[in-house]
């Protein structure tokens, strides 16, 4: 993993992960996929969700807990979380940003997107807009405000920023057939 991988995955400021495309050669076992398959398509809400897992599987809580440690730490699971629907929760307003960025910055300008609660996503492209990132709130004049200050302490002249507003937004519920 490069440098500049590294530094464009991280935890914004509330804690949240926020992600980046790192490809590993690491590949899961068929117990690992199980466990991964049944974590994406039911995740059990029970009071002791892995002991769940594991029972299903003839495995312990701690060895299906030590095996998803052992992904994580390997890159292949970045998070555990719920997907959320964020316009129920109020973040109405949602864009995809492309900046130009000096090869030389990246690393800082990428600290600097991290710190904002509204990014999902900060990735680097083979482009001359090089540097990418998702960002929802709860309106458009505060997607704006914070786009604005990213650039503003990122020093990204503004004819450098393409800001491209989500128009329509299709959920596909993407899932992975692991087994």
């Amino acid at each position: 993993m490069s440098n500049i991988d590294r530094q464009l995955v991280g935890t914004n400021n509330t804690g949240e992960t926020v992600t980046s495309y790192n490809p590993t050669n690491d590949t899961p076992d068929e117990t690992d996929k199980k466990i991964l398959q049944i974590l994406q398509d039911n995740f059990p809400m029970v009071k002791q969700p892995y002991k769940h897992v594991a029972e299903q599987l003839n495995l312990t809580e701690t060895q299906v807990l030590n095996r998803l440690q052992q992904l994580s730490q390997r890159g292949v699971t970045t998070k555990i979380g719920a997907v959320i629907d964020t316009s129920k929760i109020g973040l109405s307003a949602a864009t995809l940003v492309a900046l130009k960025v000096p090869q030389d910055k990246i690393d800082t300008v990428a600290n600097i997107i991290n710190q904002y609660q509204g990014v999902s996503h900060n990735f680097l492209r083979e482009h001359q807009y090089n540097v990418w990132f998702t960002l929802r709130a709860q309106n458009q004049a505060e997607l704006t405000k914070i786009i604005q200050e990213i650039t503003q302490k990122a020093a990204v002249d503004p004819k450098d920023i393409l800001n491209l507003p989500t128009k329509t937004c299709f959920k596909i519920n993407v899932r992975f057939n692991m087994i």
